[in-house]
């Protein structure tokens, strides 16, 4: 409405003007007609008075009269051309005073448009200045509301941070819940699984009882006394027993509580032991999308890890390094090789006693697709022959070994770990394997580095001397199997009954093991 009049305000003097200039158009235009008919008038009142004097006089000469009538004519023709003049102007100024007036209506009806417009915009106006104030309340609820949020957002991110701390804070203690659950359950432990495809083979007697002790029965033989065919029954017990239907999930549920004592800064050792044939790597490194120990060993590392970095802000490092013993020599299964044969390396003692591999290639790892490649390598340049046990026989031990840092903010303490996942050669007898030649130093080599092993894993439950040092295998092995170390046996036999002599000598291999009782094991802190 503001608008509309301002308007009509600012139009009253423009039309006054046009008023004004119109009656005064007007005015002179009546004011000149006037004053020519006075002067038309005039001049014809001199004529008629001048004719009335000649005929009055009568004296008047022809010349004189055709001369003034010749004057008179001349004015009255300048008389009517003035008088044609007076009226096309007088016309013209009624022309232009009827465009005026036709101006007039016109800038009467743009007006009359423009205050249609004028009152649809402050209609408009109204409208917008509503819809601000309603939009200026809904921004002051938002901006309250904002304010209530960001302050319990801040309480929130703070009560977060304190739960980091604690969980920080509280992260030994988990580590020593953990590690006494484990020294409970025994620092040296053994597994035992039996492999689960025998084909057309006919199947060996044997039976499981509660998860924990197998039952087998040995070969066949005559007795002298009736000649009857007996064989004689054996029972074993062990920390568990996986039958011929376990899955590779199952087998590393067990294990995983040894892979967490790695990230909490212990030494661990995890090796498949068991006759050529029986699954041992299988178990240990799987087949295709069937994942072993070794690769779910370092996916769950990987995830953990992550998982402290991220969320518990700790800074954390892995490396890690892959061999195979060869005949009792160290070959590196990551290094360069010369003519596709690795070169052997040197063991030598580090600080704090610790036994070093001279040369071997170390990789710094940060993700599974890196640690995935380089097993792949390390499986293709693994020593492997057929024999008569197994088409594709391991003639080697291999070793897998991830070192893990792990460095916690809060309590500034670093746990540094060692995971050794080891797939040790099948043991063999040679008369049964058939081996010659090359084949048969390797049997050799094998089945004596696995009696050292043995002998040396009996020897930590005694107070005696531990002969370390009788073997390649044992001796790069010594920081993982003695007391400051938490080890597992996997021992794997063929559920074969053709097989069950070699079945009975990996059990009690294993069981010698069992019986094995080490001091209690320290992390590694910094």
């Amino acid at each position: 409405m503001e608008l509309h009049a301002g308007y009509e305000e600012a139009m009253l003097p423009v039309q006054r003007q046009l008023n004004i200039k119109k009656e005064a158009e007007h005015q002179e235009v009546l004011k000149k007609k006037s004053e020519m008919h006075v002067i038309i008038e005039g001049v014809i009142a001199g004529l008629l008075s001048q004719q009335e004097e000649v005929h009055r006089d009568g004296i008047m000469k022809t010349e004189a009269s055709e001369y003034l009538l010749a004057v008179g004519e001349a004015r009255t023709q300048w008389l009517n051309q003035q008088l044609v003049a007076l009226r096309k102007e007088s016309e013209l100024s009624e022309q232009r005073t009827a465009q005026m007036i036709n101006n007039t209506h016109a800038i009467g009806a743009v007006a009359e448009d423009t205050k249609q417009k004028a009152m649809k915009a402050v209609q408009a106006a109204d409208v917008i200045k509503n819809e601000i104030l309603g939009l200026e309340a809904e921004m002051a609820d938002y901006r309250q509301k904002t304010t209530s949020s960001h302050t319990n957002a801040a309480a929130a991110a703070e009560s977060v941070l304190q739960t980091e701390r604690d969980l920080n804070l509280h992260e030994d203690e988990r580590r020593k819940l953990h590690n006494k659950i484990e020294e409970l359950k025994g620092n040296i432990r053994v597994f035992c699984r039996i492999r689960g495809n025998a084909g057309d083979r006919e199947i060996a007697d044997f039976g499981i009882a509660s998860n924990r002790s197998i039952n087998i029965r040995g070969k066949e033989r005559t007795a002298l006394s009736d000649e009857k065919k007996v064989s004689e029954g054996y029972s074993f017990k062990y920390d568990h027993v996986f039958g011929m239907d376990s899955t590779q999930e199952e087998i590393f549920t067990e294990v995983a509580p040894l892979v967490q004592s790695c990230l909490d800064g212990f030494k661990v050792c995890i090796f498949a032991y068991g006759q050529t044939g029986s699954g041992k790597t299988f178990t240990m490194e799987g087949q295709n999308n069937n994942k072993g120990v070794i690769p779910r060993a370092v996916n769950m590392i990987f995830d953990k890890v992550s998982r402290l970095t991220n969320e518990r802000g700790f800074t954390c490092s892995l490396s890690c390094s892959f061999l195979e013993i060869y005949n009792d020599q160290v070959k590196d299964l990551l290094g360069k090789r010369t003519g596709g044969v690795a070169e052997t390396l040197r063991l030598m003692m580090g600080s704090n006693d610790e036994v070093k591999v001279e040369g071997l290639t170390e990789y710094e790892v940060d993700n599974q697709a890196t640690v995935g490649e380089l097993l792949a390598t390390a499986q293709s340049n693994r020593a492997c022959a057929a024999t008569k046990m197994n088409d594709v026989s391991s003639r080697s031990h291999s070793i897998f070994m991830l070192r893990v840092k792990v460095h916690n903010p809060v309590t500034n303490t670093t746990c540094n770990g060692l995971l050794n996942l080891i797939d040790l050669a099948g043991s063999e007898k040679v008369n049964s394997s058939e081996v010659q030649g090359q084949r048969f130093k390797e049997a050799v080599a094998i089945n004596s580095s696995l009696t050292h092993l043995g002998d040396v894993i009996h020897s930590l439950g005694t107070a005696g001397h531990v002969p370390f040092r009788n073997c390649t295998l044992t001796r790069l092995l010594k920081n993982s199997l003695g007391g400051s170390s938490k080890c597992l046996m996997m021992v794997n036999i063929s559920p074969m009954k053709d097989h069950v002599e070699e079945s009975i000598k990996s059990l009690r291999f294993a069981q010698r093991v069992n019986s094995t009782k080490v001091g209690v094991a320290k992390r590694s802190m910094e």
